[in-house]
């Protein structure tokens, strides 16, 4: 038999207790379960997609409860999720010892190795629709207690067979403490707005409330209109909406970058992200690396992208090497986009909008920390004339994404990968900054979508 190893990415289960979004009368007696999926590096592909359908845990008696449920299930690329937990949903759990755990995937798993080459694979080699791995572990689950369970996709000892085209699996149960950052995108109701910075989620799937948090630098984009704000005044109970942010499993709570009003457009229904490979005015290629569903090839055309509203940037500052995310649908193969971001460029005020303040993108090793402003020696720079490696920039960090860490990563030696818009070549105005190297626990590896 031939059989190719290879490395997948971690996936993990997490849970959080109950918070007081929700009623007591019907949660006093309920843990809260936040269940997440996370992976680890691989280095024999750039890309892993799955499709997860359900996931059930079961007590010492035999009794099972759902932790998520979708016909349609979630596509995830497991390949960005290095060291990092992406919020699947949030439910309620009666309390009490959970013993086992089912997981339920798409019986198809596509694999991108690192020239592009596309393997579409199967977990069964029957004709089944879903294939389940049971999980054996150990979860106390307490009322009104936050509570974590990681399933780990156990990637040294997943395997592919060549001949038949399959892949075996292979999950553990892994402690999720030592994730460097759990990022949630989710869909729901808005059910109460808090203030201008806060508001309270109903998940669409009817768990526990969430709420979220709008970072300085969020971006509140109506999909239909394309009008972009900075708060929650165009935001009201009862609207669908999905956020991204970073999420906390111990107070429910996400940190949004994003907030998107999901009013009735035939024209976004799907999203991707990824880099651009190419693009001269007229024809637009991005290597997609996650998705709201699985790419047929490893990139894709970018169609109607001059008609497209840019939350983040403009059409002006598009160019190969940035990271991307666009929402709209897939046409024929192609990707048609309605909205727009250019990761870590300024938030757009509406439609068209022009701005020169410009945008760069450098990498570097932090040499001095002075509250939120950081000095790097600049070890590459993209989007930006003037700056050489060597060069010593001041980063002023204070509006800020931090990926893969928080602020306590930014130290003195930490390599780091910035995003936002140079003052006069000597300083940046940060819009986004990735810990590369230097986090406590990094195990120094970086993923596959920075390089």
């Amino acid at each position: 038999m031939n059989y190719k190893a290879f490395i997948l990415l971690p996936l993990i289960a997490s849970l959080a207790a109950c918070g007081d979004n929700d009623s007591t009368a019907t949660r006093a007696n309920t843990g809260t379960v936040s269940l997440v999926v996370t992976d680890n590096l691989t280095l024999a592909y750039s890309e892993v997609w799955v499709n997860i359908r359900s996931i059930t845990a079961t007590d010492a008696n035999g009794q099972s409860v759902t932790l998520y449920e979708d016909l349609t299930g979630q596509t995830h690329n497991l390949s960005q999720l290095v060291n990092v937990g992406s919020l699947v949903d949030t439910q309620s759990v009666a309390p009490g010892t959970y013993t086992s755990f089912k997981v339920t995937l798409a019986n198809a798993i596509t694999l991108v190795d690192q020239v592009g080459m596309v393997t579409n694979a199967t977990f069964d080699q029957g004709s089944h629709a879903t294939y389940t791995i049971r999980v054996p572990g150990g979860l106390t689950v307490d009322a009104n207690q936050n509570v974590t369970l990681a399933l780990d996709f156990n990637l040294e000892r997943f395997t592919y067979n060549v001949i038949t085209n399959r892949v075996t699996p292979d999950i553990v149960q892994k402690d999720h403490r030592k994730l460097h950052q759990i990022m949630a995108k989710t869909k729901g109701q808005i059910d109460t707005v808090v203030s201008p910075t806060q508001f309270i989620l109903a998940p669409a799937s009817g768990g526990a409330k969430i709420t979220v948090n709008l970072h300085s630098s969020a971006t509140v984009i109506n999909h239909r209109t394309g009008v972009v704000t900075a708060d929650t005044s165009a935001l009201e109970p009862g609207m669908l909406v999905k956020v991204a942010g970073s999420y906390d499993v111990a107070t429910l709570t996400i940190t949004a970058a994003a907030v998107v009003i999901k009013e009735t457009s035939a024209a976004v229904r799907d999203e991707i992200e990824g880099k651009v490979t190419f693009f001269d005015g007229a024809t637009l290629t991005v290597d997609v690396k996650d998705a709201s569903f699985t790419p047929d090839s490893n990139t894709m055309n970018i169609i109607n992208f001059e008609t497209a509203k840019f939350s983040r940037g403009t059409l002006s500052m598009l160019s190969v090497g940035q990271q991307v995310e666009i929402k709209g649908m897939v046409v024929d193969g192609d990707f048609s986009a309605a909205i727009i971001e250019i990761e870590g460029a300024k938030r757009s005020t509406g439609h068209g909008s022009e701005h020169a303040d410009g945008y760069a993108e450098l990498k570097g090793q932090i040499s001095a920390v002075n509250g939120t402003d950081l000095t790097i020696i600049v070890s590459k720079s993209e989007h930006v004339n003037g700056v050489s490696n060597g060069s010593s920039i001041i980063i002023n960090a204070s509006n800020s994404l931090i990926r893969k860490g928080d602020s306590s990563c930014l130290v003195v030696g930490a390599k780091i990968e910035v995003k936002g818009v140079m003052n006069d070549g000597v300083a940046m105005d940060a819009s986004l900054i990735k810990i590369k190297t230097g986090c406590a626990g990094d195990d120094d590896h970086e993923s596959s979508d920075d390089d």
